[in-house]
């Protein structure tokens, strides 16, 4: 649309027409309906529950991350009723006060609750399908999981709705997928303090050994990828520390730094091998990050989250929708929809579905 008709529009001199208020309200994340009413309603500034790492109050975002929050929050709200409609009762997520002890002990029940062991994690192939498995174990304790590819990673690397019924976590595809993963175990901790955060700084300063809950949610995110009974039998001193490090982080899915900090942290190195080897690693490691371009269907999935379409569809399956709402619920178009159920559900791409 061009720049002239905008300001035409908002001078009264023109209207536009109804698809292009179509377009207008999906730019501007509102409905149609929106610019009909009399009167502004009154709307909850999108970023006033959230915290940062520094502990600061947001004030603002772009756009791009305001949109994000926006749709998590309201695709939380229809998951809620779609549940209700099936009868389905969201699982409880248990709160920090539920996992006794020390961070190992906690991090072994947060491991336990999930179901994951360490030959299941050890199995895992590659940074990406540990990603994809680590959120499968997540959303299967229903637990909102989405990913947001049009926010830069210095707004935004990750955030929690900590919500007892269906929390969020948002992640940031423009990061490696080792620091995915450890940010959406980081986002997993503060659910489970029920603590609503929104990270827009780098994580590698909040790895010391202090009290805050940054602090605590990080090395209980550490401990969790990569326990310390594991490592300490993984653990080869008589090998080039800089190759081990390596090894290791492959072996684990977490980035070099990480499994460095582990090593020090569990008095695996001394510190001196700690400060000679901390230049040669990343938080933000090469482990592959995430792109706009491929399989749209993926891509769709990715945004919307899996939890969230496949309710959706559920919902179509069970009679309770019809094809025209799955595809307003799913942002999809009803011929392609066969389709996405399809990928959303691992199902043979030949069957009929919708």
């Amino acid at each position: 649309m061009k720049e002239e008709s905008w300001v035409q529009w908002e001078n009264g001199e023109k209207k536009p027409t109804l698809n292009q208020l179509v377009s207008i309200a999906k730019l501007l994340d509102r409905t149609p309906a929106f610019f009909y009413l009399n009167q502004l309603p009154e709307e909850e500034k999108p970023l006033s529950e959230f915290r940062t790492v520094n502990n600061k109050e947001l004030e603002k975002g772009s756009p791009k991350l305001i949109k994000v929050i926006r749709e998590a929050k309201r695709n939380r709200m229809t998951m809620i009723e779609l549940y209700e409609n099936q009868n389905k009762k969201p699982t409880r997520i248990p709160d920090m006060n539920s996992f006794t002890g020390t961070i190992q002990e906690q991090a072994k029940q947060i491991r336990e609750w999930l179901g994951v062991s360490m030959d299941t994690q050890k199995s895992w192939i590659s940074s990406s399908q540990a990603l994809t498995n680590w959120k499968n174990l997540i959303e299967e304790k229903d637990i909102y999981v989405v990913q947001f590819p049009f926010v830069e990673v210095e707004e935004c690397r990750g955030f929690a709705i900590a919500e007892e019924k269906i929390p969020v976590i948002g992640i940031n595809p423009k990061d490696s997928y080792n620091a995915r993963i450890f940010t959406l175990i980081h986002e997993l901790a503060h659910v489970l303090y029920r603590e609503s955060i929104l990270i827009n700084d780098s994580l590698v300063d909040y790895f010391t050994s202090g009290k805050s809950l940054e602090q605590i949610c990080n090395r209980l995110a550490a401990e969790t990828l990569v326990p310390k009974c594991s490592l300490e039998s993984e653990f080869n001193a008589d090998k080039n520390r800089f190759r081990e490090i390596k090894r290791l982080s492959r072996r684990f899915r977490v980035s070099g730094y990480v499994m460095l900090i582990r090593l020090k942290t569990e008095g695996l190195i001394s510190n001196k091998e700690y400060r000679d080897l901390k230049p040669e690693f990343s938080f933000y490691d090469v482990s592959g990050k995430g792109s706009d371009s491929g399989d749209p269907y993926f891509n769709q999935i990715v945004r919307k989250g899996k939890l969230y379409l496949r309710t959706a569809f559920q919902s179509y399956f069970d009679n309770q929708i019809n094809v025209v709402e799955l595809a307003n619920l799913t942002g999809w178009k009803v011929p392609n929809l066969n389709k996405l159920a399809a990928k959303t559900f691992g199902w043979p791409k030949e069957g009929r579905y919708v």
